[in-house]
């Protein structure tokens, strides 16, 4: 593409946004933008998902719920850029400067891409920002999980309610910053540096902390379950007052629940897995209804024939996960990664809510997909009805012969999926499947 034809199409871009009849959408996907001057640039709501971007200037630029997938952004310059909401699954932001950046509810988790020769498969790419500066960015609610942050700098930056489940943070310096009800479970903090940083309320379940310097941070709501802080530098740091208890083994977590829910609450304990690592173990047939799994990590595991009623599965990993034939009635799927998933016959319908005394309240409880990541997934003959798919990602998903009266797909990215028979085929459906490739 050449210089005429960049600036050319976002001019369109802007008057694409104002909802001008002569603007058109800005698709820079896959292209070689390597070194370019972007700076102030509105791409708000861009495609660049696989995009070259390395050395590019992008400061000030607005990218506010751009797609940037396995994009490319090494070594780019992002100073104070927006980038609230952006789709940044799998992107390489290795050596960035997004100081003072806006990164506010940005995902940032593992993606999948798919390359061109492969017969169309798609290949697992973490997200780097290893030896990134984000000093200063807003990260507030950001997904990273499982992100590549080694040696990045974020002094004074804000990652307030953000997931960094299994992220990979060794040697970074988090100085000052606020880590407030932050999801740090499993997460590597080896020879970190968060002194002076607010954990208040932060899990950190089995969070490695060799060499960690906490040095007058507050933990003193953060839950320690299970983290050696004998490892780490603690001079001055404020320590929860109440003694941390030990994590529960997952074998009884699971035998507590599987009574919990045969005495229907009687005798058991209702399983609390947030954060766990549940992943490549076989699970089949498994109860989980009612089961809170926040965060958890279920790749590659066996769940077919499983029931989530009501369970809560937001922001878990369940990438390459077996799950044909699961109930998941009512299933809390918010920000939920299930990317190559088998769904096949699944069954993510509304579940009827029931009063203290077990008499039906005629109030229904949607499966709830939203910003749901389902690329590559097998969702062929399961039943969607009244399903919230708002702003999932089912790029390259097969729906055939699914059931999806009622399902909410507002601002749900269909690229590829495959439609035959689903039904209804409504015209807004119908719709979305035009616009597909």
């Amino acid at each position: 593409m050449t210089p005429y034809e960049i600036i050319r199409l976002l001019r369109k871009h802007e008057k694409w946004l104002s909802g001008k009849p002569d603007g058109e959408q800005a698709d820079f996907s896959r292209l070689d933008l390597t070194g370019l001057d972007l700076s102030y640039a509105n791409l708000s709501k861009a495609r660049l998902n696989g995009t070259i971007l390395k050395n590019c200037n992008l400061s000030g630029a607005n990218l506010e719920k751009a797609s940037l997938y396995a994009s490319d952004l090494s070594q780019s310059i992002l100073r104070n850029a927006n980038l609230a909401k952006a789709d940044l699954h799998g992107a390489n932001l290795q050596k960035a400067d997004l100081s003072g950046a806006n990164l506010e509810n940005a995902d940032l988790r593992e993606g999948r891409l798919a390359e061109a020769g492969k017969g169309g498969g798609w290949n697992l790419v973490g997200s780097n920002l290893g030896q990134s500066i984000l000093d200063e960015a807003i990260m507030k609610g950001a997904n990273l999980t499982r992100a590549y942050m080694k040696g990045c700098s974020a002094v004074n930056a804000d990652l307030s309610g953000a997931t960094l489940t299994g992220a990979k943070l060794q040697g970074s310096n988090f100085s000052d910053s606020n880590f407030s009800d932050t999801n740090l479970s499993g997460a590597n903090l080896g020879d970190a540096v968060l002194a002076n940083c607010n954990l208040d309320g932060a899990n950190m379940v089995q969070t490695h902390v060799t060499g960690t310097d906490f040095s007058n941070a507050n933990l003193t709501t953060a839950n320690l379950v299970d983290v050696p802080m004998a490892l780490a530098k603690m001079d001055e740091a404020k320590l929860p007052t109440e003694p941390q208890k030990t994590i529960k083994p997952i074998d009884y977590v699971l035998e507590a629940h599987s009574q919990w829910i045969e005495t229907r609450g009687k005798s058991g304990e209702r399983a609390n897995l947030d954060g766990y690592d549940l992943s490549y173990r076989d699970l089949s047939g498994m109860d989980f209804s009612g089961a809170s799994l926040k965060g958890a990590n279920l790749t590659e595991s066996d769940l077919h024939g499983c029931v989530f009623e009501l369970t809560d599965l937001s922001r878990a990993t369940l990438q390459s996960t077996n799950l044909e034939g699961a109930d998941m009635s009512g299933t809390n799927l918010v920000e939920t990664d299930l990317s190559g998933a088998n769904l096949k016959r699944a069954r993510l319908v509304s579940v009827e809510l029931l009063g203290a005394d077990g008499a039906p309240t005629g109030r229904m409880w949607p499966s709830n997909l939203t910003r749901a990541a389902l690329l590559d997934a097998n969702l062929a003959e399961a039943d969607l009805t009244a399903a919230n798919l708002t702003q999932a990602d089912l790029r390259g998903a097969d729906l055939r012969d699914a059931v999806m009266t009622k399902a909410v797909i507002e601002g749900a990215n269909m690229e590829g999926v495959q439609f035959k028979g689903v039904l209804p085929f409504d015209s807004v459906i119908e719709d979305v499947a035009k616009q597909a490739p």
